[in-house]
């Protein structure tokens, strides 16, 4: 039962921790980036299943890398996240106009 809780609260506090990132991106510019590699991080011990994208983008002549960080409660979800965003694929992310090295990889700009 604790390694369930546990699960589930590293669950809620990396949900909590992408929403803040992800308050007010629905105004940013869209630009293209390109997927550099997808993995699968956390696991079941002490933490949760995460989706991890990393990925490269030119907003206003400079390039940026960013990583995207999306947790699951079940394993084969991130494996479906996963195989969406395959290495050299081209994604839309929003990037912050203020802050350009904050960005956001959204499935609903896909």
């Amino acid at each position: 039962m604790g390694l369930i809780l546990d699960v589930v609260i590293a669950y809620l506090v990396k949900s909590a921790v992408r929403l803040r990132r992800l308050w007010g991106s629905s105004k940013w510019p869209l630009v293209r980036a390109k997927v550099d590699s997808s993995w699968l991080d956390g696991g079941w011990v002490w933490n949760c299943p995460t989706a991890e994208v990393a990925y490269t983008y030119d907003f206003e002549g400079q390039t940026y890398s960013a990583i995207d960080s999306k947790p699951f409660l079940i394993e084969n979800s991130v494996k479906e996240r996963l195989g969406r965003y395959q290495a050299g694929e081209a994604v839309r992310v929003r990037v912050n106009p203020v802050q350009p090295q904050r960005s956001v990889l959204k499935n609903a700009d896909q």
